[in-house]
């Protein structure tokens, strides 16, 4: 198994040498198996090793488990970080399971702990957990987005474990004579994915003993797809965006799954995504004029050959809203939206070209700017300059001449580094002094969620 994992590791780029690593430690065999794998590995592998545990307060044993997690910690020299949520003694917020609100505690925490360490945090989860994410998804209705099962990387989380199965994983143990702890609700049929790993599990193994392997490859292809399609959308965003809206001509052009794919992230965007909301927008786009609202807060319109999204006027902004630190890989929400920075380097750009000859011109020259970076609203004194024409303006001018309202120009997110360099305008694209070239060695896009 620590071929497959090391494999696993180098397969997704998960860690660099020099990275400090955080496995969140359960006690039980899977979070277990790892941290023995990481810790007997580190030197090999160049990182340094934390281990961090929360004590969710909801069963009796948890203060055993932490005790347990912790002394073996202290027992192989790794420091362990802990959580006493003691949720058990709070009241659940409204909305969330039991499970949900302790998934968000854990989170948290995981977030805290790679601010505060600038680590990246290691979860124990493993092909068998996809499998029945995968089963669970379809369940209960998903698109192919809920059938790609468990990402192997997720901005700073990594899951070494994902391509080994729950009985491989098992089996270190015993080899290794690994301790582990067993949560006892792991065995009540009372939760669905319970049901699924008890029964479901069991039944498809009877029919191929390598089902899970089965279900791991086809969400692999998913994976494939979805980030295929997902391009495609960004592709006809960018070029369908105009002021104030899209234009309904550019979108018509693009195959019907292409067009779906890339109204479900603005419709993400704006809080207001579901199935029925794609279908009769689309319809609406045939059509060529269309009115519905969507939520409370959204109006979509189709006239005049510009599809377009209403929002209701935002309150007065604070300070801290105006101006937000970004951070690459993390999903960062400003002026009710949510934008995303990627970091690729040369090759994995030239991949992408193949789906966008014009993939450059999106693209920021990672040796052209600071280290920090932020999203703000527009200054005084910033200044654009296109792409494919010799002209520099004032954002102020540049709006101003566009005909976008003096309300709006101050929702138009700009992307700048810690010396207030404008290396991003929503709506315009990279700035020309700081856009990549082919020969860059880094790049970033930006793109919204």
């Amino acid at each position: 198994m620590i071929d497959k994992v090391l494999a696993s590791i180098t397969r997704y780029s998960m860690i660099d040498k020099g990275d400090t690593v955080a496995v969140a430690l359960s006690g039980g065999a899977d979070s277990m198996a790892l941290f023995h794998l990481l810790c007997y590995n580190k030197e090999r592998l160049g990182i340094n090793l934390l281990a961090a545990h929360i004590n969710h307060g909801l069963r009796k044993e948890s203060c055993e488990e932490e005790k347990f997690v912790t002394e073996y910690c202290q027992k192989n020299g790794v420091e362990c970080m802990v959580l006493k949520a003691e949720l058990g003694e709070k009241e659940k917020p409204q909305g969330l399971s039991t499970e949900s609100w302790a998934r968000q505690v854990r989170y948290e925490f995981f977030d805290s702990i790679a601010e505060a360490k600038g680590a990246k945090i290691a979860t124990a989860h493993t092909l068998s957990d996809s499998c029945e994410t995968v089963l669970f998804n379809i369940t209960r209705g998903t698109s192919i987005k809920g059938a790609m099962g468990i990402p192997a990387v997720r901005g700073n989380i990594i899951r070494p474990l994902i391509d080994c199965t729950r009985t491989e994983i098992e089996e270190y143990c015993r080899v290794n004579d690994i301790p582990y702890v067993t949560d006892s609700t792991n065995f009540e049929d009372v939760y669905s994915r319970n049901k699924i790993r008890l029964k479901v599990i069991p039944t498809l193994r009877q029919i191929n003993s390598a089902a899970e392997r089965a279900i791991g490859e086809f969400s692999m292809e998913n994976q494939e797809i979805y980030t295929f399609l997902t391009q495609l959308g960004d592709n006809l965003y960018r070029n369908s965006i105009a002021l104030n809206g899209f234009d309904v001509s550019a979108i018509k052009k693009e195959n019907k799954v292409v067009v779906k794919f890339f109204l479900r992230d603005i419709l993400e965007n704006y809080g207001c995504l579901s199935k029925q909301n794609i279908e009769t927008i689309y319809s609406g786009i045939l059509k060529g004029e269309f009115l519905k609202q969507l939520s409370h807060q959204v109006m979509c319109q189709v006239k005049d050959n510009r599809l377009s999204f209403y929002a209701p006027l935002c309150p007065s902004k604070s300070p801290k809203e105006e101006k937000v630190s970004v951070k690459i890989g993390i999903i960062t929400s400003f002026l009710s939206k949510k934008y995303k920075i990627s970091s690729y380097n040369a090759q994995e750009m030239k991949e992408i070209k193949e789906n966008d000859k014009n993939y450059l011109n999106y693209c920021i020259d990672c040796d052209k700017i600071g280290d920090k970076l932020f999203l703000r609203t527009r200054q005084e004194n910033d200044r654009f300059s296109f792409t494919k024409r010799n002209v520099t303006k004032t954002i102020k001018k540049l709006l101003i001449e566009d005909k976008v309202s003096k309300e709006q120009r101050n929702k138009i997110a700009i992307l700048s580094d810690e010396n207030d360099n404008v290396l991003w305008l929503e709506g315009y694209g990279v700035n020309r002094p700081f856009i990549a070239c082919e020969q860059s060695k880094g790049m970033l896009v930006i793109e919204k969620e």
